[in-house]
């Protein structure tokens, strides 16, 4: 509505609301407390739906870590949220991509373009040019590993997608020209 009346206005949704649903959170398994909370099937086809046509702006990732003891608590004291940074991108392409309801340009148009312009990052998202920094992600689309929260490069454990398998591979990313990531690893 605000769109269409040309307010400026943006939104974003997280990877965990693009798939997850509120029946995970009858478990009452903290993992799945968040804020905004998990929602029905029918939200998440609309959440789906959004970004596919684009009301929805940007895949934002609200990634957020816990200390065990915030999360393996009973689910009125444990604290809300969970990891998503490294799985977003595969949630991406498993809710959006595999059913067809984006492509990869629309892929980074959600994930670089859209939130680089919304914050005004000038040398982000960004097409590549002969003789400008190259920022750029290479990905294994092919590729398909199951979720183990041990193996995350983050220090919490708090991932709902733990035993998930789940579809691609980020096997390396520049920033300004500069290898961030090499063989699906950060570089230190």
């Amino acid at each position: 509505w605000a769109k269409a009346r040309g307010v400026q206005v943006t939104a974003e949704v997280t990877p965990h609301h693009l798939l997850l649903t509120d029946a995970l959170a009858e478990t009452y398994d903290p993992v799945y407390k968040v804020n905004p909370p998990l929602r029905t099937d029918a939200d998440v086809a609309a959440l789906r739906a959004g970004l596919a046509d684009g009301t929805i702006d940007a895949v934002a990732t609200d990634h957020a870590p816990h200390a065990v003891e915030d999360k393996e608590s009973e689910w009125a004291a444990a604290r809300p949220g969970m990891l998503g940074l490294e799985q977003a991108l595969s949630i991406v392409v498993q809710t959006m991509v595999e059913p067809g309801l984006l492509d990869w340009r629309g892929v980074a148009d959600r994930m670089s373009v859209r939130p680089a312009a919304i914050g005004r990052l000038e040398t982000h998202g960004r097409p590549l040019a002969v003789g400008e920094p190259a920022n750029l992600l290479l990905l294994d689309p092919a590729h398909r590993a199951t979720v183990d929260p041990a193996a995350l490069a983050s220090r919490s454990r708090n991932s709902p997608y733990a035993g998930r398998e789940l579809p691609g591979r980020v096997v390396a990313t520049f920033l300004r020209g500069v290898a961030t990531v090499l063989d699906g690893k950060a570089v230190k």
